[in-house]
């Protein structure tokens, strides 16, 4: 039998070793990529909290006070859209065990853990 000696591929050896090279690359950029979600998430928080605090301020220049019955986050969401201070009633933080509570007495918007 004779071999073809114009044959064009790959030999199983230099696959292997394209996959290992592959593997390594995404093991050294998987944590990078991890990082820089995580960082983002927790900035998009802290820009939603500062758009919340800048419609309150705004309400409060306004209107002068807001209402003393508004004493958690969702209430004081649906009264900011209400008054078209907010246009999206959906405002939730993006990291994961965060949520945005509203303190009353102070009229300041904060991130915490959601679990306490």
């Amino acid at each position: 039998m004779k071999r073809d000696v114009n044959v064009f591929g790959f030999t199983l050896i230099e696959v292997i070793v394209v996959i290992a090279i592959l593997g390594a690359l995404t093991a050294l950029a998987l944590p990078r990529f991890t990082g820089v979600l995580i960082n983002s998430q927790a900035r998009t928080d802290q820009a939603n909290v500062r758009i919340v605090q800048s419609a309150i301020e705004l309400y409060e220049a306004e209107r002068e006070v807001i209402p003393s019955s508004i004493s958690s986050f969702d209430e004081l969401i649906t009264e900011l859209n209400k008054m078209g201070y907010i246009k999206d009633m959906a405002i939730a933080p993006v990291s994961k065990g965060k949520k945005f509570t509203y303190n009353s007495t102070t009229k300041t918007v904060s991130i915490t853990d959601s679990v306490k």
